[in-house]
């Protein structure tokens, strides 16, 4: 398994869910672990690819159903040219009030719309893909989820998928499809904010952004950052690799925030059956 340097202080998030689970009096949750390499595709270059987007932070389109909260494996289809004001958000496992005031942090759409336009990235697919990766079920992650994600990818055609987990799960179900997106012939690269779990289902490539969950693009309201970070983790795919790679980023939380996410107490939304709106005023 990966290791992180030594001098990146990083947050276990598959001890503090054990930690948890063991305060509450629940068995551990298992998590995937594949100490296997994936299928490494070859190196391709930004500026002559197109590029699809995949998200796991609950975010849909106002009017589109939203999505429930006990292992949801729907997705939607996010117009690449949707007004960003217009997104919402429907998810139980991350803390919600940035990405509700920034789309951007958990689906980069304004910084890919950039590098598109400065020909950094040859161009992107007409539409992204979201969907509610808190799925503790991975069993519905393999059957359900990465099938109907296969196929639309498919159909897109992209030469390289760029895909943005957000909370502890999600990096895990984001690992998931990228390992088996790949080994249907897709380039693909992530980002990451957690490293043990990202390490633990060992993708093909992740760019690790050392930022609270709920920021895996960057900090709210930031372009020139979040631009940063995608980039980032998009040149991830120029390069020769035969084995897995976690490439740590140097971007900087302006404050320490480490020690509140390492404390046991969970006020996160507890999970519902029924759709939770994201509504604004």
């Amino acid at each position: 398994m990966i290791e992180p340097p030594i001098s990146l202080d990083v947050v276990d998030y598959i001890q503090k869910t054990r930690d948890s689970y063991a305060a509450l009096g629940y068995p551990d949750y298992d998590w995937a672990h594949n100490p296997e390499a994936p299928t490494i595709n070859p190196p391709v270059q930004l500026a002559d690819s197109r590029v699809a987007v995949v998200a796991s932070g609950g975010i849909y389109v106002e009017g589109q159903v939203a999505f429930h909260y006990k292992d949801d494996a729907s997705y939607r289809r996010i117009p690449m040219d949707v007004n960003v004001d217009d997104l919402r958000i429907s998810h139980f496992a991350y803390h919600t009030t940035d990405a509700k005031a920034d789309p951007n942090v958990v689906l980069p759409l304004e910084a890919l719309r950039a590098l598109e336009a400065d020909g950094t990235i040859g161009s992107l697919v007409p539409t992204g893909l979201t969907f509610m990766g808190g799925i503790y079920s991975q069993r519905k992650v393999r059957e359900d989820l990465i099938p109907a994600l296969t196929d639309e990818l498919r159909e897109m055609a992209p030469d390289i998928v760029l895909l943005v987990p957000v909370s502890p799960v999600c990096h895990q179900t984001v690992g998931l499809i990228a390992r088996h997106l790949e080994a249907e012939g897709f380039v693909t690269t992530s980002l990451a904010s957690a490293w043990s779990i990202t390490a633990s289902v060992n993708p093909p490539r992740a760019a690790f952004l050392n930022y609270p969950l709920g920021h895996t693009a960057g900090p709210p309201h930031n372009p020139a950052v979040q631009r940063e970070v995608v980039e980032a983790a998009l040149r991830l795919v120029e390069h020769p690799q035969d084995q897995p790679v976690i490439d740590p980023l140097p971007q900087q939380w302006p404050s320490d925030w480490r020690a509140t996410a390492r404390k046991l107490k969970d006020d996160r939304t507890p999970r519902h059956d029924t759709p939770q709106y994201d509504i604004r005023t």
